[in-house]
């Protein structure tokens, strides 16, 4: 190295020499090698050394020889440790920043996923029996002053009360009762006068927004039933605090059972607005695939 080529005249001696580390005595190696070991970092200014020949071990740092070249040994070994540490600084950066991505990314994926878990069970749009929301229509809904269903009419028998019918083996038909008595009309006030106080526009607002919670329903009668196509006409009552309390589904296959059961749930949560007087009830239809 060029900083060792005039060692000889600065250490004096010049020659070999020894060095200590720990109880081991090691060399005799060139002056030049003791230089090139400062530089590297293996020997520093604690490092007892002596010439070849010589029993008087000194410290580097008390030969003058070497002094010049331990300073300039530290400083480069100053400056090559501040290296180190920034490009260890900026690892670690990068290593945070490369973290805080796939943390992120992990994170996307897993509400992705997670998405279309949810779409893949409540989503209408696609189901796994391949029903698309373009297969089920809506016919606008007719809403006019709740009425008695007429005995020629077939009612389902829903809890809460209502009247019900249902058609004896031989084709007589046999009413029910239930607990709630019979729905208001306005036909049977003594003075023959409607007092119906509900707004129709409110009611129609609360279905054009809430409908398409009945896909669900009809998706799941196709998973039960693949190849499901029919015209489900509804009739419902919406009661005075604003809760849906009786369903009719006017079609043979479909009055009672799961797919009517899923209908009057999901039409319990729909949120009408408390009224008073007369109670309204809802025509609606839905035709699914080519309506059967």
């Amino acid at each position: 190295m060029a900083e060792s080529k005039n060692l000889g005249a600065d250490v004096g001696t010049g020659g070999d020499w020894l060095y200590r580390q720990g109880e081991l005595v090691l060399g005799p190696i060139p002056v030049q090698q003791i230089v090139e070991k400062l530089y590297a970092g293996e020997l520093d200014g604690r490092t007892e050394v002596a010439p070849v020949g010589q029993r008087a071990f000194r410290r580097v740092a008390d030969v003058e020889g070497f002094r010049l070249h331990l300073a300039k040994a530290e400083a480069k070994l100053r400056v090559e440790a501040a290296a180190r540490a920034e490009r260890e600084r900026e690892r670690r950066q990068r290593n945070v920043r490369i973290t805080a991505v796939v943390v992120v990314a992990i994170g996307v994926a897993g509400g992705a996923a997670a998405a279309a878990r949810y779409l893949a069970i409540h989503n209408p749009l696609k189901r796994s029996d391949g029903m698309a929301t373009s297969e089920i229509s809506f016919e606008a809904p007719r809403i006019a002053v709740a009425r008695a269903r007429g005995t020629d009419e077939e009612l389902l028998d829903y809890p809460g009360g209502g009247i019900s019918t249902a058609r004896k083996p031989g084709g007589e038909r046999v009413s029910r009762r239930g607990g709630a008595g019979r729905m208001n009309s306005a036909a049977e006030e003594p003075d023959g006068l409607q007092t119906a106080s509900f707004d129709r526009e409110a009611l129609k607002a609360v279905i054009a927004s809430k409908r398409s919670t009945l896909y669900p329903c009809f998706n799941e009668e196709a998973q039960r039933h693949p190849g499901f196509s029919a015209k489900i006409p509804l009739e419902f009552v919406i009661g005075n605090d604003g809760r849906v309390s009786k369903l009719w589904v006017d079609h043979p296959s479909y009055k009672q059972g799961p797919l009517a059961d899923c209908l009057l749930r999901e039409l319990r949560r729909w949120p009408f607005k408390p009224y008073p007087g007369e109670q309204a009830t809802v025509s609606l239809s839905f035709t699914i695939g080519k309506g059967g």
